[in-house]
C-alpha cells in the first residue's frame, strides 16, 4: 500500500511538471501503460482546467474506462466542456449496464442525443435497462451476454465464447436457453474447459447457480453474491426468460455505494453530499437534518428546564449529566450499528427480531449493572456523597438500558415503516437518550432528595 502510494504521488508530481511544459507524447505515454482507475485517480488531483485537457489525450476505448471512475466533480466538469460527438464515441464504448447508468445522470437533451447518436442495437439495449429501477437486479444488470440452445455441445459453447470475446468482457458463465428464450441453466467457464468436447451443455449445467428476478432489489442480489459464492448471475423475468446478467463487479459497486448510503443516512447526510461539493450545496443538505438535531435537543433543554431547582440544591448534579447522557447514547450507537447491519444483511428479519430485541436488552441491563456500579462508587469517593453516587448509579443501568433497547427498535421501526433503517437513526438516538438521560438522573436526585429532606 505504501509503494503504491509512492507511485502515485512520484506520477502526479511527474504529471503537473509534464503539464506546465507542455510535453502531451509524454503523457499520452504515461497513460498508456496505467491503468484507467490510476488515471481517473491522477486527473481527481489536478486543477479543473487540467483535467478536460489531459481527458480529451485518451484514446475513446481507455477513455471509456476512465470516465467512469472519476469522481462526480471531475466528470461534471469534464461533460461541460466535451462535444457531443466524443461523448457518443465514448458511450459507445461502454458496456450496456454502465451506458445506462451513464446515461441516467446526463441531462435530458444530452441522454436524448446520445441516444439517437449510439449504435441502434446497443441504444434498444440501454433503453430497456433505463426502464427498470435503477437499484434493482435490472438497473445493475448488462444485456451482453454468452448464450447457446439447449441441444449444444461443449464445443459449440467454447466457439461462441470466442466469438462473443470482442463484445463481452468478463465471461464466468454461458447461459442455456430453450427456443423461447428461457433459461435452462449456466455452465461455468471452467467446466466447459475440463469437460469433453461431445458432451451435451445440458449435462454440464451447474445447479447451484440460481437465478434472481429483474425487479429485485440490489442489496438481494448482492446477499445472493455473498451467501452463494457467485462470480456472474442470470436475470430472467417472471416467466423465466433469460433478460441480462450481473457480474461480482457490479456488486462490489453495489456493496460500496449501500455502505456509503447507510453511513450518509445515519448521520443524516445526502447520498450524493460529498466534501467537494459547493458550500451552498451542502448547507441545503445538511441544513434540515440539523434543525431536526436543533429541535430534538431543545427537548433535551426543556427536561433539563424542569429541574432547575434540583440543580440549584445540589450544584455538582451539572457536572455528571453529560456522563450519563452520554454512555447511554454510546450504549444506543453500538446496537444501532448492529441492528442496522443484521438488518441490511438479512440476518435480522421480523420473524427473529423479537428474539434480537430480547438478547439486546439483556446486554444492555448487563452492561447498564456494570457501568452503573463503578461510576456510582467514583462520585461517591470523589464528591463523598453517598445518594449521588446511588443516583447516578440506578441513572445509567437506566439510560443504557433505554439506549439500547432504543438502539434496536428505531431502525426496526423504519423498517416496519418501509423506511431506510438508517435514515437520521443516529441522530433520533442521540436525543432520546440525551433527553432521558437528563430525566431519569435529574429526576432520581430529586425524588431522593425530597426523601431525605
Amino acid at each position: 500500500m505504501a509503494r503504491q502510494q509512492r507511485e502515485e504521488i512520484k506520477y502526479l508530481g511527474q504529471l503537473k511538471e509534464w503539464i506546465e511544459q507542455n510535453r502531451e507524447f509524454d503523457i499520452i505515454d504515461l497513460f498508456s501503460s496505467l491503468h484507467p482507475a490510476d488515471i481517473a485517480e491522477l486527473i481527481d488531483n489536478l486543477e479543473e482546467e487540467e483535467k478536460f485537457r489531459l481527458f480529451s489525450l485518451l484514446e475513446v476505448e481507455k477513455a471509456s474506462d476512465v470516465i467512469l471512475e472519476l469522481s462526480d466533480i471531475s466528470r461534471e466538469q469534464i461533460l461541460e466542456d466535451i462535444s457531443q460527438e466524443k461523448l457518443t464515441e465514448i458511450i459507445d464504448e461502454m458496456d450496456s449496464d454502465d451506458a445506462a447508468d451513464f446515461i441516467a445522470e446526463l441531462s435530458d437533451d444530452q441522454a436524448q442525443a446520445v441516444l439517437e447518436s449510439i449504435e441502434p442495437e446497443e441504444s434498444e439495449d440501454v433503453k430497456k435497462l433505463l426502464e427498470y429501477d435503477e437499484e434493482s437486479a435490472g438497473g445493475i444488470m448488462q444485456s451482453e451476454l454468452v448464450k447457446v440452445p439447449k441441444n449444444a455441445t461443449i464445443r459449440d459453447a467454447l466457439q461462441a465464447v470466442i466469438d462473443a470475446s470482442d463484445e463481452v468482457e468478463h465471461i464466468y458463465n454461458v447461459f442455456i436457453v430453450d427456443d423461447t428464450m428461457h433459461l435452462v441453466g449456466s455452465v461455468p467457464l471452467q467446466s466447459l474447459i475440463t469437460t469433453s468436447r461431445l458432451t451435451s451443455v445440458i449435462n454440464a449445467v451447474d445447479k447451484s447457480i440460481p437465478s434472481v428476478y429483474v425487479d429485485v432489489d440490489q442489496e438481494e442480489v448482492a446477499r445472493m453474491f455473498v451467501k452463494y459464492d457467485l462470480v456472474s448471475l442470470p436475470v430472467v423475468d417472471y416467466d423465466n426468460k433469460l433478460l441480462g446478467r450481473i457480474t461480482v463487479d457490479d456488486i462490489v459497486d453495489v456493496m460500496q455505494e449501500e455502505t456509503s448510503e447507510d453511513i450518509y443516512r445515519i448521520a443524516g447526510l445526502g447520498e450524493d453530499d460529498n466534501i467537494f461539493n459547493s458550500p451552498l450545496q451542502s448547507v441545503k443538505k445538511r441544513l434540515p437534518w440539523l434543525y431536526i438535531n436543533l429541535l430534538t435537543a431543545l427537548v433535551s433543554a426543556v427536561v433539563i428546564g424542569f429541574f432547575e431547582d434540583t440543580i440549584k440544591m445540589m450544584v455538582v448534579l451539572a457536572a455528571f449529566m453529560p456522563v450519563v447522557a452520554g454512555l447511554g447514547g454510546n450504549a444506543g450507537s453500538q446496537t444501532l450499528t448492529l441492528i442496522v447491519r443484521g438488518l441490511a444483511l438479512g440476518e435480522i428479519t421480523f420473524e427473529n427480531s423479537k428474539k434480537a430485541l430480547l438478547r439486546q436488552v439483556s446486554v444492555g441491563i448487563a452492561n447498564g449493572v456494570a457501568i452503573g456500579v463503578v461510576i456510582g462508587t467514583i462520585a461517591y469517593l470523589w464528591k463523598g456523597l453517598p445518594v449521588l453516587g446511588l443516583v447516578l448509579g440506578l441513572a445509567m443501568i437506566i439510560n443504557i438500558f433505554v439506549g439500547t433497547l432504543v438502539g434496536t427498535l428505531i431502525p426496526l421501526s423504519l423498517k416496519w415503516l418501509r423506511a431506510d433503517p438508517a435514515l437520521g437513526s443516529h441522530i433520533f438516538l442521540t436525543a432520546f437518550t440525551d433527553a432521558f438521560g437528563f430525566l431519569s438522573f435529574l429526576g432520581l436526585a430529586a425524588i431522593f432528595m425530597k426523601i431525605l429532606s
